[in-house]
């Protein structure tokens, strides 16, 4: 069916973080039978190299007629980059699932990008496209790192990493043996203290169980993929809240709790919307059900810790101590969190000064993926647990259950969610006197490696996911 074309104009939703990620002036038109957006997309300090590219990950939602928000797909063709400040530099990268896109440049680049761009949208996702006109349309954007293909190294040369459940070859008596690459996607990787397997202490089952077998369907970070750059901030969770509905935000609204607003939480409800005082603070109070929703609706996936020390060593030869930045030194960093729950650089520092030789002044890891370390203790599926052991990558598609869950049959949930572990360390409050794996923790430190218990609080968060294709 053809409808005549048209276009209209929508409000622009701006995801805002260290490098001010920014969508704007968003067009939703329809020509015939093709329905397509241009956006604008804006950000500072977008780089490509020899190790480190960055990439923003476009999705889109509607709400027609007066009824919920549902995820758009994009069409397999038909994008455009319009114009940009580049020099042909950008690319546009589309997903075999068709949620969405990532932008990034596609040669060496370093500094700002101002685009335009055409994002042809798939009429199927459309339940009205004759009543286009009266929709709701949105468009968002989430800065991502892309991690590429390689082999990688578990564990820690420093013995003393075993006592805080530092994964290991093990000898043929569960003992340390050397350090476990990780050379195959889909190679089974068996658990326990038989010779050559993948071993690791632990105490009270913080760390796990201690047995199984890693399937070769696990995603275990050697195939590339795509991270958040940063956490996940409190004017992004506001977002998504106010995409819900009624049922479902009643189980995502995440504040609330007494000490809320005294513990760097800025998000409340007026008139309403949601809105965050401080938009730009990370969000901490989430869930694992909470995180896993924003997941689902980002069209994202959860992480595993193999992917976690994938993204934060890269392919990198472990040295003792070894903290996401790649030293066993903590004290140059200069990008904290301050009392209200936003990064800051000190004397100084800002983002365009970040390279290969200042990552420990950053924060940053091999591929300059942000602060993972120092910020939230984030959630990741775990190998010590067999419902860890079952997740097998699939991603969000954009669609929660009518009471606000994540609805992936592979992802661990529930409150006491089984498969689940933290790794990275947790900031809780300003004068807390802290120790040898909290707030900074080492890479290869996993104290609560699959420890499941906790629900809201301020120092647990969560950082999503996908695969390259």
């Amino acid at each position: 069916m053809k409808y005549p074309a048209l276009f209209i104009f929508f409000f622009f939703y701006t995801i805002t973080q260290a490098s001010d990620l920014q969508i704007s002036n968003a067009l939703l038109y329809q020509e015939n039978e093709t329905v397509y957006t241009v956006v604008s997309l804006k950000w500072h300090n977008a780089w490509k190299n020899d190790i480190n590219n960055d990439a923003a990950w476009l999705f889109f939602k509607v709400a027609e007629a007066g009824n919920d928000y549902k995820h758009l797909k994009v069409s397999k063709t038909g994008h455009e980059i319009v114009s940009d400040n580049t020099e042909g530099k950008l690319e546009i990268v589309t997903t075999d699932d068709q949620l969405g896109v990532f932008v990034q440049p596609k040669s060496n680049y370093r500094g700002t990008i101002e685009m335009t761009l055409k994002i042809t949208l798939e009429e199927s996702s459309f339940s009205y496209p004759q009543y286009l006109y009266s929709a709701d349309f949105k468009a968002y954007g989430i800065e991502m790192v892309y991690i590429p293909q390689g082999k990688f190294t578990l564990g820690d040369p420093d013995t003393n990493a075993l006592d805080f459940g530092s994964f290991y070859l093990s000898g043929k008596d569960g003992e340390f043996k050397e350090l476990f690459m990780i050379e195959s996607e889909t190679e089974e990787i068996a658990i326990g203290d038989n010779e050559n397997n993948l071993y690791y202490r632990a105490k009270n089952h913080y760390q796990g169980d201690q047995t199984g077998t890693v399937p070769a369907s696990f995603p275990k970070g050697v195939d590339a993929f795509y991270i958040m750059k940063y956490e996940p901030s409190q004017g992004q969770y506001v977002d998504f809240l106010n995409s819900l509905n009624d049922e479902q935000s009643q189980f995502r609204a995440n504040f609330g709790g007494k000490e809320y607003y005294e513990n760097r939480g800025s998000i409340n409800i007026k008139n309403g919307r949601y809105f965050s005082s401080n938009p730009n603070a990370i969000c901490n109070y989430m869930s694992w059900d909470d995180a896993m929703a924003y997941a689902d609706w980002t069209g994202l996936r959860p992480l595993t810790e193999f992917e976690f020390t994938k993204a934060t060593r890269g392919i990198s030869k472990p040295s003792a101590h070894e903290f996401p930045w790649g030293t066993d030194n903590k004290f140059k960093l200069q990008r904290l969190l301050n009392k209200n729950g936003e990064y800051i650089m000190l004397n100084g520092w800002d983002e365009s000064q970040l390279s290969g030789e200042t990552k420990e002044v950053f924060g940053a890891s091999y591929y300059w993926v942000m602060d993972l370390a120092g910020g939230m203790w984030e959630r990741v599926i775990t190998v010590g647990h067999e419902k860890g052991r079952s997740f097998e990558g699939s991603h969000g598609d954009g669609e929660l259950s009518g009471n606000g869950f994540a609805t992936n049959s592979d992802w661990p949930s529930g409150i006491d969610a089984k498969g689940v572990g933290f790794r990275g360390g947790g900031f809780y409050e300003p004068g807390r006197g802290y120790n040898a794996y909290n707030p900074f923790s080492p890479i290869a430190y996993r104290p609560y490696g699959a420890y499941s218990g906790g629900q809201r609080t301020k120092a647990y968060g969560a950082r999503f996911c996908r695969t390259h294709k």
